[in-house]
Order: structure tokens, then sequence, then C-alpha cells
């Protein structure tokens, strides 16, 4: 008979972690309605999350090798996960996890968080120069626009569903379309 010994780790997590994830839950909870909201909340908890541990947690692929690495953070973790699936019957907690993950890599570059260099926006002057906004002289990507200045606009287009013409709401679909093959999920349709 093996002696099995357990380590118990209490974390007590910072105020704007807390909110952010009951924000995330309470998006979570109501889902059925509107899963833009549960967007932007989970993309404020990816957030919460850079602030409140300090580290690129997002890159780790084995959850054995983070909870070795910040069993603070596994606490946190398994806090989400209980949550969620108190208030959602989900089928596939990792995929949730896993958009989590990506919303807190695509902070912590737009920040320049964990060695990223922070991410610069071009804009015209009057005079048609570009002038460059930020520390650091690298663009923000492509890649990075369609994530968010494309899902941004998807989300408008949902939220001003009155006042959208029949043609705009043929476009918001086939937005929403392109949207999912690029692999944003999470969006209402």
């Amino acid at each position: 008979m093996k002696n099995v010994t357990s380590t118990v780790v209490t974390f007590v997590a910072p105020a704007a972690l807390v909110e952010a994830r009951s924000a995330a839950i309470s998006a979570a909870q109501g889902l059925g309605a509107s899963e833009r909201s549960a967007y932007g909340a989970n993309r404020s908890y990816a957030a919460a999350l850079n602030d409140a541990f300090g580290f690129a947690w997002f890159t780790f692929r084995d959850a054995t090798e983070l909870k070795k690495a910040s069993p603070e953070f596994a606490a946190e973790k398994d806090a989400f996960y209980k949550a969620y699936r108190a208030v959602r019957e989900v089928s596939n907690m990792s995929k949730i996890w896993g958009d989590i993950k990506g919303y807190g890599e695509d902070d912590a570059r737009a920040r320049g968080l964990f060695g990223f260099e922070p991410i610069v926006e071009d804009t015209e002057t009057e005079g048609g120069e570009t002038e460059s906004s930020g520390a650091g002289s690298a663009k923000r990507s492509p890649d990075l626009f369609i994530v968010e200045d494309l899902t941004a606009a998807y989300n408008r287009l949902i939220r001003d569903d009155e006042q959208l013409s029949d043609k705009g709401k043929v476009f918001r679909g086939e937005l929403l379309a392109a949207l999912k093959r690029y692999g944003i999920t999470g969006l209402e349709g």
C-alpha cells in the first residue's frame, strides 16, 4: 500500500482577478442570449490573469508543468473551471480555456508584457504622413488586426442590429463565417 501525499494550495486572488473571473462566469451563465459578452469577459479575465501572475502562463501546453511552475495559477484555473461548470454545462472545457489562453497572449503582445515587443499602431496625419504610436517601432500584425478590429466590427453590427439594413445583415453573416473559418470562436451566430 502506497502513502499518497497531497499538497493543498491556498491562493487568495487579487480583487481585480476575482472581479474578472466573476464577469466571465456571469457571461457564461447568460450565453443563450449573447455570446459576445462572454468574449469580452473572457478577454478581460485573461488580461487580469496576466496582471495577477506576471508570467506567460499561456505558453504552457501541459497542465502538470503549469502546476509545477505556479501552484497558485493552477488553483485559480481550477476555481474558474468549477465556477464555469456550475453555471453552464460544457462538453469541452479545454476549448474555452484555449480561447482564454489565446486572449492572454494577445493581451501580453498588445501591452508588451513578458518580453513581447509592444504593438505600435501607425496613424496617418493630415499631410498623408504616417506616425507611429506607442513604444518601439513594430507595427500591429495583420493577424492581430483580424482578431481585434474585425471581431470588434462584428460585435458592433450585432449590437446595432435594429439599425442594420438587410444588406448589412448579409455582410454581418459573411463576416461571422469568415471569422469562424479564421478560428475565432465564441461569437454569436
